[in-house]
């Protein structure tokens, strides 16, 4: 199911949108061919999590994202600048990660509470669990992970642009999924020793239970 999953994946965000440009580029200018290669990314998003039912705090991010970045797209006027919008959509994400650590509330939570509400955890108990002082502060780390995997996104799509301009759509799309698929592939070993160093000692049986 997850090799599903990661293929059609691939199709949607990296295939449809790179067939679209080779396939039209002259045809079709090169911002309304960017602009509509967003447009599948968007719509299976939204069917995934109505399929689901998993309306989310990190589903609904996600959504949001890809809503920005198309809406972004249509008030430029350039493929140059619907090319840059990512960078600065990423640089803005940085900083909403920043203010939710100085909020402390570090938004790295939300992905893990809606993962063990998903595994079968009232969510309630995942928040109690997550929030507790002996372990928020792995949130903070993996917040400021996610952080990490936006400044790279920063910097291998700003390098590509700067060398390649327009005609690298190519190499930006190409280049974005390797980052992506590469930061999930560190995502799922750094989840994974997260949830084996937690303290799940914090909560006590009877709260657990009742849960």
């Amino acid at each position: 199911m997850k090799k599903k999953r990661i293929l059609l994946d691939l199709l949607v965000y990296l295939i449809i949108p790179l067939l679209c440009w080779n396939l039209f580029r002259g045809s079709i200018s090169d911002y309304w061919l960017i602009t509509i290669g967003l447009v599948p990314g968007l719509v299976y998003t939204i069917v995934t999590v109505a399929i689901e039912k998993e309306w989310s705090i990190s589903g609904v991010f996600l959504l949001v994202m890809i809503s920005l970045n198309l809406v972004v797209n249509l008030l430029s006027s350039t493929a140059t600048q619907a090319l840059w919008n990512p960078v600065w959509l990423s640089a803005a994400t940085i900083v909403f990660y920043v203010l939710t650590m100085a909020a402390k509330r570090p938004f790295g939570i939300f992905f893990f509470i809606d993962y063990a509400h998903r595994m079968g955890m009232p969510r309630e108990r995942a928040v109690k669990l997550y929030g507790h002082p002996a372990n928020i502060g792995h949130f903070y780390k993996f917040t400021a992970f996610l952080m990490l995997r936006e400044v790279v996104t920063i910097l291998v799509r700003a390098v590509l642009l700067t060398i390649y301009g327009v005609d690298g759509y190519n190499q930006v799309s190409v280049g974005n999924s390797v980052v992506n698929y590469a930061f999930t592939g560190l995502t799922v070993v750094y989840v994974i020793y997260i949830l084996k160093h937690m303290d799940n000692t914090v909560l006590a049986p009877k709260a657990a239970t009742a849960a």
